[in-house]
């Protein structure tokens, strides 16, 4: 008997451990207060901050002097070992070229749950760079560039039960609802995404799906920039230079995965 509960509690430790992590990653890049995270796992104080100390004592946790939580060192180097970072590597020359034609910023955002997350982003040539998301940023799905391309390609079903459990986190971005919807309704006529009115004040971005083999949204890129850069004709060209970009990215992890 002894041994079940210990396995039952071994197991439930476990799984607190991840929600907190990923109440934190939430908060990303700000930081999750004690409060924050106490909120969102449902946990009591004691039992989060008894985590939180054997997750700072192993590096996977780190606790900044305003006392707000970041993910640690020692799980992002955890992460570099990950299938992640051999897609960073086959994503990297079409990011990098581009970025290289366009001049202005790339990103490149894969899916994980409920979020969109920065794996990867290119600078590019022009003077004014938008570098509004960071790499390893977390953004819920719905209300970036890349979330609504890749949200364009899952049923309508999906997307609406991905919108109702991200309400309360979409909310605070001061985006009606309706128009994520709508959005997301655009994006799926054209096959791409236009925000003439990205997160950033006066800035817009453009965003393309990348389907794995079976056709199926894992990640998306995109290129954000000040809004006098995407406009009239050069839409149709970034639309394009994106499209190709996300079909080399495509074909590199379906011709690689064994």
């Amino acid at each position: 008997m002894a041994d079940g509960r210990d396995t039952r509690n071994g197991t439930q430790s476990v799984d607190r451990a991840f929600d907190i992590l990923d109440a934190i990653a939430r908060y990303s890049p700000t930081g999750a207060s004690l409060k924050h995270i106490c909120h969102t796992t449902g946990l009591t104080k004691p039992t989060v901050h008894r985590i939180l100390v054997t997750l700072q004592e192993r590096g996977i946790v780190e606790k900044q002097p305003d006392l707000r939580y970041h993910v640690g060192r020692e799980l992002t180097l955890l992460g570099l070992s990950s299938e992640l970072r051999r897609f960073r590597e086959l994503a990297s020359p079409a990011l990098s070229q581009l970025s290289e034609a366009i001049g202005d910023a790339a990103f490149l955002s894969v899916r994980s749950g409920l979020d969109t997350v920065c794996a990867d982003r290119r600078i590019g040539s022009f003077p004014i760079q938008v570098l509004s998301i960071e790499i390893g940023s977390r953004r819920p799905l719905g209300i970036s560039a890349n979330s609504v391309a890749i949200l364009s390609r899952v049923s309508r079903t999906q997307a609406e039960e991905v919108l109702a459990q991200n309400v309360d986190r979409l909310r605070a971005y001061g985006v009606p609802m309706e128009t994520l919807r709508n959005r997301i309704s655009d994006a799926r006529r054209r096959g791409h995404t236009v925000l003439p009115r990205a997160i950033a004040k006066g800035t817009s971005a453009i965003a393309v799906p990348i389907n794995d083999v079976l056709g199926r949204p894992v990640a998306a890129i995109s290129t954000i920039a000040i809004a006098s850069r995407q406009r009239g004709a050069r839409v149709a060209e970034l639309v394009e230079l994106l499209g190709k970009a996300a079909e080399d990215i495509s074909a590199a992890i379906t011709t690689t995965r064994p």
